[in-house]
C-alpha cells in the first residue's frame, strides 16, 4: 500500500530539529578544542630574563641577607649581660629566627634560581648561581649567632660584588656575555671565601689568630743567640704545663668528690622537662646518656639529655629548684636572678638551641651536637 503524499511522517518534526540540538554541543567541542592563548604572564615568565632585572635580583638577595644577617648580629648582642640585665629585655626574640630564616631562603631562591636565561642584545646567556644554593646549604651547618651572621655577611658580600661588576656597561656580543659573566662567577675576589677552605680550616686559622693576637710583641730571641736562655725559656715553658695539668686535675678530683657527696644527699626520682629521673641518677649520668644518644644518631635527644643533665647539675649546686611543672624558660629566668651573669650569659644561646630543635623539630648535625656540648662544658665551668 502506498503513502498518501498529503500525510506527513511522525518522524519528521524530530528530524527537523535534530540539527539545532547538535549546534551548541558542536559549538562547545570546537570552542574546547580551540587552542588557548597563552596570559601575558606565562608568556613573560617563559621568556628569559632581562639583565636589567638579573642585576636588581641580585642586588636585592644582597639586601636580603643583610637583614637577616643584622638580626643574628642583635641575637648575638642580646647574650652579653649588658644588654639582657636591662630593664624589659625580651629574650622571647631569639624563637622569631626559624622563621625569619625560613622567608629570607625562600625569597632568595626565588629571587635566583640555581639556573637561568639573561636576555642581552646579542641573545640569551645561561648564568650559573648554584654558588649562592651552595652558601645556603653551608649555613645549615653554622651553630651560633656570631658565625651565622658571618656567613650571611660573605654570601652578602659577594652578591654585593657581582652586582658592582654588573653595573658595568657590558659588550653585546652573546659569546663575550657568557664569558663576561662566567669570568665574574670566576673572579679570584669574587670566590675569596671559598678558596679559602672548609669550615675546619677556617677554625684553625681563627685558633692561630687568636693566639697571635694575644701573644706578646716585641723582639724575639733567636734561636741558638744565647743557649742558656733557650733551656731556661724551655724550662719555664715545662713547668707551667705541669702546674696547668696539675690544676686541671685537682678540679677534676674537686668535682668528682662534689658528686660523690651530691649522690649521698637522700632525694627521691624528680621529673625535669617531662623526664623522669631516678633519685641516683647524676649529671654525668646523663651526659654519658646523651653520648649514646649521639653515637645511635639521635642528637635531638643527645642535645635534650644534655640540657637536662645542665639543669640536673644547677640543681645540685643550689641555683635553681628543679619541679616538676617549671619550663626550660623557667629556670632561664632562676639564673638570671641568681646574680651570675656569665652562666646566664652561656645557658641564653644553649637554650634557645635546645627549644630551636627539641621544640621546634630542627634537624640536628654533628656540628651542631658538638656545638652544643662545648657550650654545656662552657657553662658548667661558670659555676
Amino acid at each position: 500500500m502506498s503513502t498518501s503524499p498529503n500525510r506527513a511522517s511522525p518522524r519528521a518534526p524530530l528530524l527537523a530539529l535534530l540539527p539545532l540540538l547538535l549546534l551548541p554541543a558542536s559549538a562547545a567541542r570546537a570552542q574546547k578544542a580551540a587552542p588557548k592563548s597563552a596570559p601575558p604572564s606565562a608568556a613573560r615568565a617563559a621568556a628569559p630574563l632581562a639583565f636589567a632585572q638579573y642585576h636588581a635580583r641580585v642586588g636585592d638577595c644582597a639586601a636580603t641577607l643583610e637583614e637577616l644577617a643584622a638580626f643574628c648580629e642583635q641575637l648575638s648582642k642580646n647574650e652579653k649581660p649588658e644588654v639582657w640585665t636591662r630593664e624589659g629585655f625580651d629574650p622571647d626574640v631569639a624563637l622569631q629566627l626559624p622563621k625569619r630564616e625560613r622567608a629570607t631562603f625562600e625569597r632568595v631562591r626565588g629571587l635566583l634560581p640555581p639556573k637561568e636565561k639573561v636576555e642581552r642584545a646579542g641573545g640569551a646567556v645561561e648564568v650559573d648561581n648554584s654558588w649562592l644554593y651552595a652558601a645556603l646549604e653551608e649555613y645549615k651547618h653554622v651553630s651560633n649567632n656570631d658565625k651565622r651572621a658571618q656567613s650571611l655577611r660573605s654570601t652578602a658580600a659577594r652578591l654585593r660584588a657581582l652586582e658592582g661588576q654588573l653595573a658595568d656597561t657590558p659588550p653585546q656580543d652573546k659569546d663575550a656575555e657568557r664569558g663576561r659573566l662566567n669570568a665574574i662567577l670566576r673572579d679570584p675576589e669574587f670566590n675569596r671565601n671559598v678558596q679559602r677552605g672548609g669550615a675546619l680550616q677556617r677554625l684553625v686559622r681563627d685558633i692561630l689568630d687568636w693566639i697571635a693576637r694575644h701573644l706578646p710583641s716585641g723582639p724575639g730571641i733567636e734561636p741558638g743567640t744565647n743557649p742558656r736562655a733557650s733551656q731556661l725559656a724551655q724550662l719555664i715553658v715545662l713547668a707551667l704545663c705541669l702546674a696547668v695539668l696539675s690544676y686541671v686535675g685537682w678540679r677534676v678530683w674537686s668535682r668528682r668528690a662534689r658528686g660523690l657527696r651530691t649522690l649521698r644527699l637522700k632525694r627521691g626520682p624528680r621529673v625535669v622537662l617531662g623526664e623522669r629521673l631516678e633519685a641516683d641518677q647524676t649529671p654525668a649520668d646523663l651526659l654519658d646518656a646523651a653520648e649514646r644518644l649521639a653515637r645511635a644518631g639521635d642528637l635531638r635527644g643527645a642535645i635534650r639529655k644534655s640540657y637536662i643533665a645542665l639543669l640536673c647539675e644547677l640543681g645540685d649546686r643550689g641555683v635553681v629548684r628543679l619541679a616538676q611543672h617549671r619550663t626550660n624558660r623557667d629556670y632561664l629566668d632562676a639564673v638570671r636572678r641568681s646574680a651570675a651573669p656569665r652562666l646566664y650569659t652561656e645557658m641564653m644561646p644553649l637554650t634557645f638551641d635546645f627549644e630551636l630543635h627539641w621544640y621546634g623539630f630542627r634537624d640536628a648535625s654533628d656540628a651542631d651536637w658538638d656545638d652544643f656540648r662545648t657550650r654545656c662544658r662552657q657553662a658548667l665551668k661558670a659555676l
